[in-house]
């Protein structure tokens, strides 16, 4: 078997190049040929998977939701090639939704079984995602995140990005619309394929990766005092009790700004651009290896 393993050495605290290097040496132990391509700047995983994706059997993205986001946007056919997650970023949020283990050795078994799982692929335009779009603040600290990354990250690396995306913030007004319905006004979205968002939090604690739509919560408040009165139900995952939240689910979203300026947006914890955005979901496409 021809496995490509994409490893990001900057993931997450940026310690996981020995746990990369155990999987490769556990799938050669295997009899498996392993090619290791190290990423040096964001789009090197989506070039390289884009260059050779007819010529292995597996993809191992080792890294984070980012890394992840990278592999099936640089995929002509993200429906073929079978990926497995080495959780090595900050939430690690798909990898631990689809319960796949950490430890290099248990994944280098389970990437040599056909314990397949096709889990459902959101679009933004022609943009992939498999996790989470988020429409207001959470975009707003992945731009600074952008402007001031120079190496790994991990949860304390996020301290300076939201305070300096706090500074900035001005509350913004969006229009949601869901399949051609009604418009909801909110001050924040998130539109989710998983139960956990940044791995801390359980916005959508309903959502599943092959529901064969998208959950979202809409938050009415986005001003600064509003947000940070969500923080503690979101914890705990009782944010649908709220009056002021919106939860449902939904297979074709529409989200524009209702105000001067257009809001921002980010896609698997990446900062992506700006409203206005579609989005749509095709069920049970991207087959990820999973424990059996």
């Amino acid at each position: 078997m021809k496995v490509l393993v994409i490893g990001n050495p900057a993931a997450g605290t940026g310690r996981g190049r020995d746990r990369t290097a155990r999987l490769v040496r556990a799938l050669e132990a295997r009899g498996h040929a392993v090619e290791l391509f190290s990423t040096r700047a964001p789009g090197d995983a989506r070039r390289r998977v884009a260059e050779c994706e007819d010529s292995v059997d597996r993809i191992v993205a080792a890294g984070g939701d980012g890394t992840l986001n990278e592999v099936v946007n640089g995929l002509a056919d993200p429906s073929a090639t079978p990926i497995a997650p080495l959780a090595l970023g900050t939430a690690n949020m798909l990898a631990t939704a689809l319960g796949v283990p950490r430890d290099p050795d248990a994944l280098a078994k389970i990437v040599e079984r056909d314990a397949v799982r096709r889990i459902d692929m959101g679009s933004v335009g022609t943009t992939r995602f498999l996790g989470v779009v988020g429409v207001g603040f959470d975009a707003v600290v992945t731009e600074e995140v952008r402007a001031t990354r120079r190496g790994p990250l991990g949860y304390p690396g996020y301290t300076l990005p939201i305070l300096r995306a706090l500074r900035r913030y001005e509350p913004p007004l969006l229009s949601v619309r869901l399949g051609g319905g009604d418009p909801i006004a909110c001050g924040f979205a998130i539109i989710a394929n998983l139960p956990n968002y940044g791995g801390l939090f359980a916005v959508t604690p309903d959502a599943r990766t092959d529901s064969g739509h998208l959950d979202l919560c809409l938050f009415r408040n986005g001003t600064i005092a509003g947000l940070v009165g969500i923080v503690w139900p979101a914890w705990h995952g009782t944010l649908a009790k709220r009056d002021d939240v919106v939860v449902t689910t939904a297979t074709r979203i529409a989200i524009e700004s209702a105000g001067a300026k257009p809001v921002s947006v980010q896609i698997d914890g990446d900062a992506w651009g700006t409203t206005p955005i579609e989005i749509t979901v095709q069920a049970r496409v991207v087959p990820m290896l999973v424990p059996g």
